[in-house]
């Protein structure tokens, strides 16, 4: 069984530029925790911090002021080792393979960094290959430009998870991806919930696909932590707040505008079609219709 995993985050402020004319307050005031297993969202505006927060979870940045703790440990003291226990997929992860075969991208820091044999590298390999979809023995020999670029995104999501980390990130992960590959990618997000223990951060200005497989979510606001729960509390919060709502994921607040109107939705349910199969049958109760309800 995965060991559990959480993440801290007190009082985090990230400057970037400090002491000259152009010091710039990225991150001001942070704090929350996430705990392990967790699906967890982060939403805001660009330039809201995103991308400066979810670098100060695995180390490439270090907090101007307040701390991050991994398993209860300041991710200053952890060195080269937090990259393996907290993995970051970049914006466009595809373009930075440069391997000849997707079995020698998937497999590349294991041959180089690990002390385990071929077989077990083969093996944590077709694992994560699994996990992403990604049929390795029928695609390990082929070139990773011959693939499509939904298929090369899974190529580069693999490579980390073959080094099983306990906090996978996703930075941007649904940009350019058609829907068909989209909707992959959040079977892939349901799977690693499913299987339990691994904690995964997705990263979106463009949340609503996910919606469904998340836990929590965060908003940042300029810097600021706006808003952390799960994506209902978070409507709650924010769901009357005319510039707020303009970030926060549609179906999510469809259901708070629905719930403040009285109907009886389920309040986690954001599942389009299951909301419109329950409102339907709500529709039919007034009514006094009786038969099935369609899907």
């Amino acid at each position: 069984m995965r060991r559990t995993l959480e993440i801290q985050v007190e009082n985090l402020e990230y400057v970037y530029n400090p002491g000259t004319p152009l010091e710039t307050y990225a991150l001001e005031g942070i704090s929350f925790t996430l705990f392990a297993g967790k699906i967890v969202g982060i939403l805001g505006e660009s330039g809201s911090g995103k991308t400066t927060l979810i670098r100060t979870f695995n180390g490439l940045l270090e907090p101007t002021r307040g701390k991050v703790m991994v398993d209860g440990i300041d991710t200053r003291s952890y060195g080269l080792k937090l990259r393996r226990k907290v993995g970051l997929v970049f914006q466009r992860p595809e373009r930075q393979l440069f391997e000849e075969t997707v079995y020698k991208d998937i497999s590349f820091v294991l041959r180089r960094f690990s002390k385990l044999s071929q077989d077990e590298i083969y093996h944590r390999v077709e694992q994560a290959g699994r996990l992403v979809e990604l049929n390795v023995e029928k695609l390990g020999q082929r070139s990773p430009m011959a693939l499509s670029e939904g298929e090369r995104r899974k190529v580069a999501i693999a490579g980390i998870l073959a080094n099983d980390p306990e906090v996978l990130i996703l930075d941007e992960p649904a940009v350019g991806l058609d829907p068909p590959s989209l909707a992959g990618l959040v079977r892939l997000i349901e799977g690693i919930k499913n299987a339990g223990g691994r904690t995964v951060v997705v990263v979106s200005h463009d949340l609503d696909a996910f919606l469904p497989v998340l836990d929590l979510l965060i908003v940042l606001d300029s810097g600021r932590l706006a808003a952390f729960g799960s994506p209902t509390e978070v409507c709650d919060k924010l769901g009357d707040d005319p510039r707020m709502r303009q970030l926060l994921p549609e179906p999510a607040l469809l259901l708070y505008d629905l719930r403040k109107t009285g109907l009886p939705v389920s309040p986690e349910e954001f599942r389009i079609p299951v909301l419109a199969k329950e409102l339907a049958f709500f529709l039919r109760q007034v009514h006094g219709i009786s038969g099935p309800v369609s899907s």
